[in-house]
């Protein structure tokens, strides 16, 4: 919680629910919201906060959380796998030290606000393992370490992951990842890839894999995104890591195609894993690309609402993490996330009733933004280890 706010204090409350704000009031204590409803509050409201419900950033990479990087790398000499800066850190840091810094990494992600993470977890099963012991609430994507293909790495990764996350078609021999993603879609577990990140690579070799998503598309041509939209792929935009490196996501043209955008905030050592600052840099990039700005509230959720479709279990009881981020004036996303603007993480026990106001603030969104059903092959995905009981298909809703 942001230690400026009173452990105590009322607030006028938008909350964003699928398009549009809905109008009440919240009290919080201690970081925990302990009433909500419709009409005036019955306190003196201290501030005015939107409100985002089970925020998911959509791709990290926490365990580089402790790398400090020199001025001046490119990105192939920072990432580009095997000996990249951050995967030298990776392999010569001892456990100990990476589980600090995922430690870190996670009371971070939670105290901006956001549910989960989905991270590329590199260094194999032990990586997974190390994340999943520190972070259980974590969507953990692993990634081998054997030059060959070898089923029974991927199953010791799946132990403790729930899928994999590949580089990208340029950095590995394309019947590796073949193999890799067969086996991933065998297993009913999630498959995503880093794409056109540093240059253009083959989308049709690409969907070939049948990935869950993939992530950048800096490079990516009007073609590649149309693709990714009628295989119904969502794009996970990382702006401020790319624009480290001279990238541009091209926000407004993934839009304008109609394919699923989620946001991210990419490598630790880069980026706090804070959405609030990540969505400036997306309002301030589609401002640029003279795109529909109010497209940013959507890509909390695309993952959550397509892909994960679970409860995201804080501790021992089931409750909600929002968002809560103050503001001034209208619910518009110029309002919201200002440059410079910070936010706090609430939580909500699920179960209490909730009444709303019928006052909605619709946003000017775009068709291409509204969420598409999810489709048979992405609501039927699950964690390996889990009982085999029918998912949901439906987002969780207090």
């Amino acid at each position: 919680m942001d230690q400026r706010m009173p452990d105590r204090f009322a607030a006028k409350a938008f909350t964003y629910e699928r398009g549009g704000f809905r109008e009440g009031y919240v009290i919080a204590e201690g970081g925990v919201i302990v009433e909500e409803d419709e009409g005036p509050c019955p306190e003196r409201t201290d501030i005015q906060l939107a409100l985002f419900p089970d925020v998911v950033n959509a791709h990290t990479h926490c365990a580089d959380y402790g790398l400090k990087v020199p001025a001046g790398m490119s990105l192939e000499e920072l990432v580009a796998p095997p000996d990249g800066l951050k995967h030298r850190y990776l392999r010569d840091t001892p456990g100990e030290v990476l589980s600090e810094n995922i430690r870190r990494f996670g009371e971070a992600s939670a105290s901006h606000g956001s549910s989960a993470f989905v991270d590329f977890r590199e260094n194999g099963a032990e990586g997974c393992r190390l994340l999943r012991e520190v972070c259980p609430d974590a969507v953990i994507l692993g990634r081998p370490v054997s030059p060959e293909f070898d089923p029974g790495e991927i199953e010791e990764i799946l132990r403790y992951a729930d899928g994999i996350g590949i580089s990208s078609v340029s950095d590995m021999p394309s019947g590796y990842i073949e193999d890799v993603a067969d086996m991933v879609r065998d297993r009913r577990a999630l498959f995503a890839i880093h794409v056109s990140e540093r240059v253009r690579e083959d989308m049709d070799l690409v969907l070939s894999l049948d990935p869950t998503f993939v992530v950048h598309m800096c490079e990516a041509e009007d073609s590649d995104i149309l693709k990714c939209a009628e295989a119904e792929v969502p794009i996970v935009v990382c702006p401020g890591s790319n624009m480290y490196f001279g990238k541009v996501p091209p926000i407004s043209r993934i839009v304008d195609m109609g394919a699923d955008m989620a946001l991210g905030t990419d490598n630790g050592m880069l980026r706090e894993p804070d959405m609030i600052a990540e969505s400036s840099l997306f309002i301030d990039i589609m401002d640029r690309q003279e795109g529909d700005s109010a497209s940013v509230f959507d890509t909390f959720f695309t993952l959550s609402r397509k892909i994960l479709n679970r409860n995201i279990g804080l501790g021992r009881a089931i409750q909600r993490r929002y968002m809560a981020v103050p503001f001034e004036g209208e619910p518009l996303p110029e309002n919201i996330f200002r440059p410079g603007s910070s936010g706090m993480s609430l939580t909500k026990r699920i179960g209490s009733e909730r009444r709303w106001s019928s006052r909605t603030y619709l946003c000017p969104l775009t068709e291409a933004s509204t969420p598409r059903p999810p489709s048979r092959r992405l609501s039927s995905l699950r964690r390996p280890w889990e009982e085999r009981s029918p998912p949901s298909t439906s987002w969780i809703r207090p």
